[in-house]
């Protein structure tokens, strides 16, 4: 890393850079053999526990609560993204160092007192939704940890003294050894924390990077404040260039954003469906608002290039002006994959439909 690693970069990256160490994708890290360790341990977990409960499934069918049967689904989902992301972070290691050291040189060049305070705005909410997502997550992991602890009782008649982590008590059968269902709950508990950090910190570091694009966006657009017909021709000419070279970079730090899909006996775990609906909607909250954001600062944009006062500058300056203007005709949207746009009226009406699903699935059990 040829960048100084100073203070106002580690407030702005630290969550992030012990979020990549954890995971074994910092592109920095120096010691690579331990890094590729750390990561084919959480792969590994991932893939283990889905396999696992998909072989459940295929044996042993869908037997106890309902709501056991759409938890071990739901989790198995989370598993399978979260391994996919790890593969994608490793793949892209080499596209994640260079979006990371952009942040970093935009911290290292910081020109003034107003430029500073827009980006440790910024931060601030990265580092907070880093917080809130991982919190949030954590606790609802440890709920179920305790909630559902394993049974040390040995071998049992009732199927119910058996509990799994995840998934109904009859799928662990009766004749299987006590060795056998602690390597099953434990590797289960395992691949829980792991995807607790896989799954809510690639959301948070998501975040923190559109964040962080919003914040050079709002400074680009105050950098053309100072832009006036009493320039002479020279000053006019570097301020468009410098614009046009900070919105080029702006365009070219694209980071590619997987939209995570989250899935969801009652008395008892209530708090927990309540925490993990509040981790799903937390993710979604942070991805409407992100993706609002960009639009809206990237739509500032064209407003600041045509209040200026172009039309007192020189023909060949106009022109310059007006295929700024044209570039930023392509307006700046956050997708899901290139599908859907993603902002708060996408998520008002993704959560309208899936509660009129709801209602269908009710009247369908009653």
């Amino acid at each position: 890393m040829h960048s100084e690693w100073k203070e106002d970069v580690h407030y702005a990256l630290g969550f992030t850079k012990l979020w990549c160490q954890a995971l074994g994708i910092w592109p920095w890290d120096r010691n690579i053999k331990f890094s590729i360790l750390r990561r084919t341990f959480a792969f590994a977990t991932q893939v283990a526990s889905s396999v696992l409960l998909m072989e459940r499934l295929s044996v042993y069918g869908h037997c106890g609560l309902r709501i056991s049967l759409i938890d071990a689904l739901g989790i198995t989902s989370a598993f399978l993204i979260s391994a996919t992301k790890i593969l994608i972070l490793s793949l892209q290691k080499d596209r994640l160092r260079d979006i990371l050291q952009s942040l970093i040189n935009d911290w290292v060049n910081i020109r003034g007192a107003s430029d500073l305070q827009i980006m440790k705005e910024r931060a601030l909410w990265g580092r907070s939704a880093f917080i809130v997502q991982i919190g949030v997550a954590v606790v609802a992991v440890i709920d179920l940890s305790v909630t559902r602890y394993p049974s040390f009782g040995g071998p049992v008649g009732n199927d119910t003294t058996r509990t799994i982590i995840m998934g109904p008590s009859c799928w662990i059968p009766d004749d299987m050894s006590f060795g056998a269902y602690l390597v099953i709950y434990y590797l289960m508990f395992i691949s829980l924390w792991v995807c607790c950090g896989v799954y809510t910190g690639c959301g948070a570091l998501m975040f923190s990077v559109a964040l962080h694009i919003c914040g050079q966006f709002e400074i680009l657009n105050t950098s053309l404040d100072d832009l006036t017909d009493d320039d002479n021709h020279y000053q006019q000419r570097r301020k468009i260039k410098e614009y046009s070279r900070r919105h080029n970079e702006l365009l070219l730090v694209g980071v590619a954003i997987m939209m995570q899909v989250k899935n969801g006996n009652v008395d008892k775990d209530i708090i927990n469906y309540a925490l993990r609906m509040g981790v799903a909607y937390t993710g979604l909250l942070l991805y409407s608002y992100v993706g609002e954001q960009l639009f809206i600062q990237a739509e500032k944009s064209r407003l600041t290039i045509y209040q200026c006062p172009w039309y007192n500058f020189s023909p060949g300056m106009i022109k310059d002006f007006k295929f700024i203007m044209m570039r930023n005709d392509s307006f700046c949207y956050l997708t899901s994959g290139g599908i859907s746009i993603i902002n708060y009226e996408q998520i008002k009406d993704l959560t309208r439909i899936m509660f009129s699903y709801f209602s269908v699935f009710k009247v369908m059990l009653e």
